[in-house]
């Protein structure tokens, strides 16, 4: 097991210069409560900073909750995540694709599959009771509402990532639209493999296997 010594670790030649695609997987004893087991889906990485949605953080709230024009039987049951600390005023959208949509000009597709679509706007069909039983049932999209964001400015994240507060997996969209969540963090650990199933399994960290 001498490979986990230092693990996670972070080697900048093994990745491409963006991580958008990318999932932070939060190590098990990261402190910041904002992200204790978290699993952030990075959507835009470049020299101006990250910026990123924590996926598996289920809110309280509805959609129905903090915009009353949405409290209809469809709204008033679609749960909001915390995306992260940043602004969390601001609403945002993830889904899959759907037919008979166009993705927004501002959206950004991190992971084939995965759609991020910063204009509520575009997407308000799929929030509407209405709107949303116009669409047939067999090609319905999955669909994820955050409140907030998570963000990194200029070589913040690189430093993280050398200081071993996240492990890097590519994004899978199964655990984006994970249909429990609370269980997203260990999923993905077991989904990146090897010795990191073993850490999901029994919350040891690597390094001290």
């Amino acid at each position: 097991m001498s490979e986990f010594m230092n693990a996670p670790g972070y080697d900048r030649s093994e990745y491409p210069d963006s991580l958008a695609g990318y999932f932070l997987i939060s190590e098990a004893e990261m402190m910041d409560p904002n992200f204790f087991r978290t699993v952030v889906l990075i959507i835009n990485h470049d020299e101006n900073g990250a910026f990123g949605l924590v996926v598996n953080r289920k809110s309280s709230l509805t959609l129905g909750d903090v915009l009353p024009e949405f409290d209809d039987p469809r709204g008033s049951i679609l749960p909001l995540y915390v995306g992260g600390p940043v602004q969390q005023e601001f609403l945002f959208v993830v889904h899959s694709p759907y037919t008979d949509h166009e993705p927004s000009a501002a959206s950004i597709e991190p992971v084939e599959g995965v759609i991020f679509e910063p204009a509520f706007e575009e997407v308000q069909e799929l929030f509407h009771a209405e709107g949303w039983k116009g669409i047939p049932a067999a090609v319905r999209p999955k669909v994820l509402l955050f409140l907030g964001y998570s963000g990194w400015a200029p070589g913040q994240l690189e430093t993280e990532l050398e200081e071993g507060a996240w492990i890097l997996h590519k994004a899978r969209p199964h655990i984006v639209f994970h249909p429990k969540p609370e269980e997203g963090w260990k999923d993905a650990l077991r989904d990146k493999g090897g010795l990191y199933r073993i850490f999901a399994d029994t919350d040891q960290k690597p390094s001290t296997n």
